[in-house]
């Protein structure tokens, strides 16, 4: 049998495996199973060998099976369960080569997702469903045959993330999500923040999102997700206003809670903050 942990962050779950606490060898065919919501269920399995204290390594599949190279709720998560198991206060966890500098103060914890790489349109050709238009960093698609347009930012911050923004675009996920998934064959986090012009009149506002995940679905929460949207409107704001937006911190509302994003200048990097749970364990059987 094989010890899990199941952790939780503002209703994105996780099932994590401690390679120090087993001998045996965890299989796709096995995380998918036990991802299933008739089994143990989860957003996300993690995987990680924490034999190095201060670079942790750490395998991270959604429910399909599919590889992830970032999940931020997941490393909160993970901290958490390091703090737990280990008395652990910061450490770098280490997810597809790429080194994430976490760290917990008593409820909040903190994880750097670095900095952004803006994502253009694939160079393919579209048939004339479809009429494609970009300005800086922001595209904006018609689709004739659905009869809507709705604007958006392609970016990566460890996963890929299109950030849809345009008003009235959460009206329209499922066919937002069909365009997208043809254009980016399908490799793409989709996020629909529905209040984008209230927060460009007022950054205090709370960004109000949903996130669509690759092999997941629509979850509770999503971390990598939250930082794209709030990089999102921090770039449209500065974009808009030739200007900073004068409060660093973002805060991003979704079904299972709100999170904070930080950002910090010079170069910009984003910090993504909130709280995380442990929900208990078990043996994988």
């Amino acid at each position: 049998m094989t010890l899990y942990t199941k952790l939780n962050s503002q209703g994105n779950d996780f099932i994590l495996i401690d390679t120090n606490h087993t001998n045996t060898s965890i299989t796709v065919d096995d995380i998918i199973y036990y991802s299933r919501r008739d089994k143990i269920g989860c957003d996300q399995f993690f995987i990680i060998n924490p034999e190095d204290k201060d670079n942790i390594t750490c395998e991270v599949y959604n429910q399909d099976g599919s590889k992830a190279c970032q999940c931020g709720n997941g490393l909160r998560a993970v901290m958490l369960y390091l703090n737990r198991n280990y008395n652990l206060l910061k450490t770098n966890l280490i997810v597809c080569d790429v080194s994430y500098e976490v760290k917990i103060h008593k409820d909040q914890i903190s994880v750097n997702m670095g900095s952004p790489t803006y994502v253009d349109i694939p160079k393919k050709s579209y048939n004339e469903d479809y009429l494609i238009a970009q300005h800086d960093l922001v595209i904006t698609i018609e689709s004739i045959k659905d009869n809507i347009t709705f604007s958006f930012i392609p970016l990566s911050i460890g996963n890929l993330h299109c950030v849809v923004f345009s008003a009235g675009c959460d009206e329209h996920k499922k066919e937002i999500c069909k365009v997208i998934d043809e254009i980016y064959d399908s490799s793409m986090n989709i996020g629909f923040i529905k209040n984008a012009r209230e927060f460009l009149n007022n950054t205090e506002t709370e960004v109000d999102l949903t996130v669509n995940e690759r092999g997941a679905g629509y979850t509770d929460s999503c971390g990598s997700g939250a930082t794209a949207a709030a990089i999102c409107m921090f770039k449209i704001y500065e974009l808009e206003n030739e200007s900073k937006v004068l409060n660093s911190t973002i805060s991003i509302k979704q079904k299972g809670g709100t999170l904070c994003v930080n950002k910090k200048y010079n170069p910009d990097t984003f910090q993504l903050i909130g709280p995380s749970s442990y929900d208990g364990e078990g043996n994988l059987e």
